[in-house]
């Protein structure tokens, strides 16, 4: 798209049709996974396999995504927004029909992958599309609702909607949803999207980056890897340190590459501008403790309180229900008021709600739980929005592509840091009073002589990690609060 930032590409009308086309591309990524984690059980059994099949599921989903932002992203920007969207939705449409045909667990695994590339072609751009479909005054408002309120919902529907699909026709249905959703969006997209959106932004034609694309992939993947196995409480395992260092010796080479290649996949002068440096700084750290509360806050509400998995689900839906009603409205303030202070003030609410979680108990009552977890996602929601309105709207036109992409890539990272330092902490306090076990087999030993013991150590270890989760919240905030836009 050769538009500038401050002209709108298509008729005001014209433009907030095409956001469902973004809305629904989020929707569609953000309750998938809620649907597909559900059916997990029933999948296992069919197949006669184990929690290896699961977690390969799961692990080799992030680790495709991940891989791909980048280079997806950078695609954009050399062929447009539009075509690279179409593609994303025809391969997750195609893969998801052919994961619901799987006949054994190595085809559910191959098909999810490629389903996982659709994905990333898809999710890489989101940002992108609404930056360059709207113009300053309106983007907030336009990426609070595809960005915030529809990805909160997304992850609060999939569950449900994938117990109710899984109950009632089967596990595969889950992904037929899904093959229907995603071919309505490719139709929705070719038909509301802008002319504009079809056509790359480089002036001339340039080639793609294809050593950076698997330096990249190898190093993120490398990286993730580690902290997967990390997450089991095995820091120490010589596996954990080999991907470790692999991952950060890969990296190295990317930057290298990066900085002498004519055409980079990541322009590294980005770094250069203020808020794109300091807003994914914060950015990482919101996800960081967040990916705490969402690993450890089931663990507390069904060992601590004792609660069943249904009650347990409904405690925790105040925080992506209060993100969801707070983002359109934090978009629209945005727009009108300094973004800095929006963000640092919704981090020190999320510090805040940390510190009061930090000190919860097995006597805890569920309202005071609902109401610090509600205020979570109020500070959540506060903060979200206009860090991402801060964050591309101080890219290039012809860099949307790659920053959009960079965003998805830092949400990835700060979840696996997250679950994996959450995991850490709270394994220590466990293998330092229990001496065997790890978060992984927790709820294994609620039913032992020591269970006591083990419910002791793992409420250590959750009120140590929400204080730290409080304490980068507040690290998050002084970023945050330094001035980088021009209002």
């Amino acid at each position: 798209m050769t538009l500038s930032q401050e002209e709108s590409p298509s008729p005001r009308r014209k433009r907030w049709l095409s956001l469902s086309v973004a809305s629904l591309a989020t929707l569609l990524v953000t309750a998938d996974t809620g649907q597909l984690s559900i059916a997990l059980p029933v999948i296992i059994t069919e197949f006669n396999a184990d929690l290896t099949l699961a977690s390969w599921i799961a692990l080799v989903y992030a680790l495709i995504t991940a891989s791909l932002y980048l280079p997806c992203g950078r695609l954009s920007d050399l062929v447009g927004i539009g075509k690279v969207f179409s593609a994303g939705f025809v391969l997750y449409a195609a893969s998801a029909l052919a994961a619901g045909w799987s006949q054994s667990a190595g085809q559910l695994i191959l098909f999810r992958a490629l389903q996982a590339a659709g994905s990333a072609l898809i999710m890489a751009n989101n940002f992108a599309l609404v930056t360059a479909l709207f113009p300053p005054e309106e983007r907030g408002r336009a990426m609070g609702i595809s960005g915030g309120t529809v990805s909160a919902l997304g992850y609060t529907l999939g569950p449900v909607l994938g117990g109710l699909l899984t109950y009632a026709f089967g596990w595969r249905s889950n992904l037929y949803l899904s093959a229907l959703l995603a071919f309505v969006g490719l139709g929705v997209a070719r038909y509301l999207l802008p002319p504009e959106s079809f056509k790359g932004s480089a002036e001339r034609k340039e080639p793609f980056d294809f050593p950076g694309t698997i330096t990249f992939a190898l190093s993120i993947s490398l990286l993730l890897l580690a902290l997967a196995t990390a997450q089991k409480g095995t820091w120490r395992n010589s596996l954990v340190g080999i991907e470790f260092l692999g991952g950060i010796v890969v990296l190295v080479l990317f930057v290298w590459w990066e900085q002498r290649a004519r055409f980079p996949l990541l322009d590294l002068t980005l770094f250069r501008i203020p808020a794109f440096t300091l807003g994914n700084t914060a950015r990482w750290i919101s996800f960081v403790t967040m990916s705490i509360n969402v690993l450890l806050m089931p663990f507390f509400l069904q060992m601590g309180m004792r609660l069943d998995p249904l009650h347990a689900g409904f405690l925790v839906v105040p925080t992506p229900f209060a993100m969801a009603l707070l983002a359109p409205i934090t978009g629209w303030m945005s727009e009108r008021f300094i973004p800095e202070r929006l963000c640092s003030l919704g981090l020190i609410i999320n510090a805040v709600a940390f510190c009061f979680l930090s000190f919860l108990s097995v006597e805890t009552a569920s309202f005071t739980v609902i109401l610090w977890l509600s205020v979570l996602g109020f500070g959540m929601g506060l903060f979200q929005t206009p860090n991402n309105n801060l964050l591309m709207s101080s890219l290039p036109r012809a860099r949307l592509g790659v920053g959009s992409s960079f965003l998805s890539i830092v949400r990835s990272l700060g979840n696996s840091v997250g679950a994996a330092l959450a995991a850490t902490i709270v394994s220590a306090q466990l293998v330092a009073l229990t001496g065997r076990t790890s978060l992984q087999n927790l709820g294994g030993h609620l039913g032992t002589e020591d269970g006591a013991l083990v419910l002791t150590a793992f409420m250590q270890g959750f009120h140590y990690t929400y204080l730290l989760a409080a304490v980068l919240c507040f690290v998050g905030a002084a970023l945050s609060a330094i001035r980088v836009s021009g209002r």
